[in-house]
């Protein structure tokens, strides 16, 4: 299991969507959909939410976003589809990979596989990262469609609505409300999973799951025991144990500031990404009065020399983190902390900060996350054709503890993989060869929402691991607010939002590293306003107050 993206990834998904993407690659493509998605998100009824019961989690998960936990590896393995899916038609399938590519088809046993245990020739265009953000329009422009097509939503892709409408198929009779029920698998995934796959008020792929939870402050807990651990009660005792664990050759926090603000704000009670007021009003989380006080804050942080003095866009943060070099970095995710740390240095347990209350008001709150990193749309065709993807669909999200998700993972017992001490799969030399990065792919498409196991994080304490984490998520999830506008449409986000995200990005970093003035701030928002700022907070408005009608 893998909780997947990379950390440029996360930091485009999390503080900024990607620009760039060719703006124009659906030349051609009429649309009803544009214009008037935004009314229409709001009435489109998700699937039916019923859990897998096949196999129990040691601790259970919940429709909040609480990850199941499993201490041990099952012991008997569950069938969660009854038949073949697949017609024997070739099947292809437009995807992105976070590892090395596995071996080409024509070599690759494990693919061969596959095809058979999905009833299908499966063929599949695996994107790497960085790059999907180009692959993706090229094979729009060239006209002939893969049958399944991973659209995420934090790379940049413009006029995804228009193509979806022209090309693609609606699947919201087979899987909203009950109907969903058809493929159980599917079902098992939760209304906030569900919501990003709806575009123009309809429902358009199965998701990607991810960790439910956002981005965090994981802490190297040897440099903050000088502090008396990685947590505070007020942002004055913050700014003192980052002074405190500063000193020699070593700095309290990486110098991505950008992330460091999001972050904080949390502490400050700003809204995720886009928020309500008291009036019901749509805000925008950068131009809140929290997020000026957080950004107020990381500039007197900045001044005080707790940042590592590098790069803000630097790729080596975790490895020096791990070396002693650097306190504390912005995971995506708590598990996604823990996981890392103990990648660069088994020893090494991250502790996560908990968002703390910056100014007395208990404001604080943790950001839930997309909940996915996209949702893999079906090429228009027949009623049959369509659901014999969405069983594909249906496979391919089997839950851990499944003899498919085993299979999907880890290939065949004895040349894919073997079993460990403890009972967990691990893969050969073969099963890297030609299972992880086809795995990379599958998994990316759509899988089961995310569990937390032993096996997720290296070395021997995984137990402990999965019990800390879950610990975690329940202590987060207690403050955890939504991003109001997920499963709500605006058109003029797609057009706008990557190079609103950008410049205001560019301005944090000026602003910190004081080539720029904190005054300048809010004149940028004023600014921002009729370039389509407005606008996205129109378009949701509408969409909001059309779904409370």
């Amino acid at each position: 299991m893998s909780t997947g993206v990379s950390r440029r990834r996360f930091l485009g998904l999390s503080t900024a969507v990607a620009a760039g993407a060719a703006s124009s690659f659906l030349t051609g493509c009429g649309s009803s959909t544009a214009g008037k998605g935004e009314a229409a998100s709001a009435k489109v009824k998700l699937p039916t939410y019923v859990p897998f019961t096949g196999v129990k989690p040691d601790l259970p998960p919940n429709a909040k976003g609480l990850s199941a936990g499993f201490l041990s590896y099952p012991k008997e393995l569950v069938q969660s589809v009854a038949k073949v899916p697949g017609d024997g038609s070739k099947v292809s399938m437009l995807t992105e990979i976070w590892v090395q590519p596995p071996l080409p088809k024509g070599s690759n046993a494990h693919w061969r596989q596959v095809s058979s245990k999905l009833g299908v020739d499966l063929s599949a265009i695996l994107g790497t990262d960085p790059g999907y953000e180009e692959k993706f329009p090229a094979i729009v422009a060239g006209g002939d469609l893969p049958d399944l097509m991973w659209i995420p939503p934090n790379q940049g892709l413009q006029h995804i609505a228009q193509l979806l409408d022209s090309k693609m198929a609606d699947i919201t009779e087979y899987v909203s409300g009950d109907a969903v029920k058809d493929y159980p698998n599917l079902a098992n995934m939760t209304p906030a999973h569900w919501k990003t796959a709806v575009v123009g008020g309809r429902i358009w792929g199965a998701p990607s799951p991810y960790p439910a939870l956002g981005q965090v402050y994981g802490g190297n807990p040897k440099i903050w025991a000088k502090a008396d651990g990685f947590s505070a009660k007020s942002t004055e005792e913050f700014m003192d144990k980052c002074k405190e664990v500063t000193g020699g050759n070593t700095w309290a926090l990486e110098p991505i500031y950008g992330n460091a603000v999001s972050v904080l704000s949390q502490c400050y009670g700003a809204p995720n990404k886009w928020g309500r007021d008291k009036s019901g009003k749509v805000t925008f989380w950068m131009e809140s009065e929290q997020y000026l006080e957080a950004l107020n804050f990381v500039v007197k942080l900045k001044k005080a020399g707790v940042f590592y003095p590098g790069d803000p866009k630097m790729a080596d943060a975790y490895l020096k983190l791990a070396q002693g070099r650097i306190g504390a970095c912005v995971y995506a995710n708590p598990t996604g902390a823990r996981k890392d740390t103990r990648t660069n240095d088994p020893a090494l347990a991250a502790e996560v900060l908990i968002p703390f209350d910056a100014d007395g008001a208990k404001a604080n709150a943790h950001y839930h996350a997309f909940g996915t990193i996209g949702y893999t749309a079906i090429k228009k065709g027949s009623e049959k054709r369509v659901r014999m993807m969405l069983e594909i669909l249906n496979y391919l999200a089997a839950p851990y503890g499944t003899k498919e998700r085993e299979f999907l993972e880890f290939g065949a017992e004895g040349s894919d993989f073997t079993y460990d001490d403890k009972g967990f799969p691990q893969r050969t030399k073969k099963g890297k060869q030609e299972v992880e990065g086809l795995w990379s792919g599958l998994a990316t498409a759509t899988t089961a929402p995310f569990a937390l196991a032993p096996s997720v994080f290296p070395g021997s304490h995984g137990v402990q691991d999965v019990k800390d984490m879950y610990g975690v998520e329940q202590e987060l999830l207690r403050t955890a607010v939504q991003n109001a506008t997920i499963g709500h449409y605006s058109d003029a986000y797609t057009e706008h939002y990557g190079r609103l995200s950008t410049e205001a990005n560019d301005l944090v970093n000026d602003i910190v590293a004081g080539r720029r003035k904190i005054s300048e701030w809010k004149p940028f928002w004023t600014e921002w306003g009729p370039k389509g700022l407005d606008k996205m907070k129109q378009e949701f408005q509408k969409s909001l107050e059309a779904g409370e009608a």
